[in-house]
């Protein structure tokens, strides 16, 4: 119990708050310097969904496994399809 409430519920609560409190801001478009040798252009770096993404889970923390990447990919915007393995089935 312990073992579930510290390495998965706490770590994946604490993965929430973050994305609530900082995702937005390392999402914005910035500019980055383009080097010296085009000083007179701006690079600018955007950030955009990219479709469905993937994901493939292991057995061992199935709850932190699944959330972790999901949290993630919807806070970018993007969908996912998550493949849990067949040992973490009835918990996944």
């Amino acid at each position: 119990m312990v073992d579930a409430s510290l390495g998965e519920i706490m770590t994946t609560c604490e993965k929430i708050n973050w994305l609530l409190s900082e995702g937005e801001k390392w999402l914005k478009p910035e500019y980055r310097s383009s080097g010296r040798a085009m000083l007179h252009k701006r690079a600018r770096v955007e950030f955009h969904p990219l479709g469905v993404i993937g994901a493939i889970v292991s057995w061992n923390y199935p709850f932190h496994n699944i959330f972790n990447p999901m949290l993630a990919v919807v806070f970018s915007g993007n969908g996912i399809v998550i493949k849990i393995s067949e040992n973490a089935s009835w918990s996944g």
